[in-house]
């Protein structure tokens, strides 16, 4: 695009002189054409969510729908319809929390534990959810707290609260087990031992840390 200083215009194209007054012409930038380019626009989380929500409801509605058709198709219907459910939490956890890695580990693994839960209550309730998936989920748990802590450079009472909390659900295992609805007890166990020993040297070699972190939660 070039431009006349006298006639203080731009005009497109190469041209040697302003066709209104004849003065040379001033390269003022590159042609781009006549219309403006917008840039282009993103979608924001916000909407994002509301696509998936809608998603969510219309695959409800669709499987209720489909529970009137087909006769006996109710228990696995609810299974797909919690399980929908669980995704559309899991997804707005992980953009809710995006910034706070140990946070979102932390609540998606909270989420597949209730799901398993509700799965094998549904299905009958054979107790494979408690006697392995849920230890394995606490297990898995404490190593990712540990490396991902270690790897972001948290201080210690920026990750004891998670520990604490894993732990809390750790002991509830022994519920199951006082109650014989664990099977196979040993690998809860196992977890429960190993929660144990992880918050002792908390207690003994991060005793200050652990105040911090008690008294940061509870606003003291």
């Amino acid at each position: 695009m070039q431009y006349c200083p006298k006639c203080r215009v731009k005009i497109h194209g190469m041209k040697t002189a302003c066709p209104l007054c004849q003065k040379k012409l001033e390269l003022k930038e590159p042609d781009q054409g006549s219309f403006p380019v917008f840039p282009e626009r993103k979608i924001s989380s916000v909407t994002v969510m509301k696509i998936l929500t809608f998603i969510l409801a219309a695959f409800w509605i669709l499987t209720w729908m489909l529970e009137f058709m087909i006769p006996g198709s109710s228990p696995v219907i609810r299974i797909c319809q919690i399980s929908a459910f669980f995704i559309w939490l899991d997804i707005f956890v992980i953009n809710y929390y995006k910034y706070n890695i140990l946070k979102t580990i932390t609540l998606e693994a909270y989420v597949v534990i209730v799901t398993v839960l509700i799965t094998d209550i549904l299905t009958g309730w054979h107790r494979w959810s408690i006697t392995w998936v849920v230890p394995s989920m606490l297990f898995a748990l404490m190593i990712a707290t540990l490396i991902v802590s270690k790897a972001a450079g948290l201080h210690a009472d920026e990750f004891i609260a998670y520990l604490i909390l894993n732990s809390a659900a750790a002991l509830l295992q022994l519920i199951f087990i006082k109650l014989s609805m664990n099977w196979f007890p040993y690998p809860a166990v196992i977890t429960v031992t190993l929660y144990l020993l992880l918050d002792a040297g908390v207690v003994i070699f991060g005793f200050g840390d652990l105040m911090t972190a008690v008294a940061r939660r509870l606003n003291l």
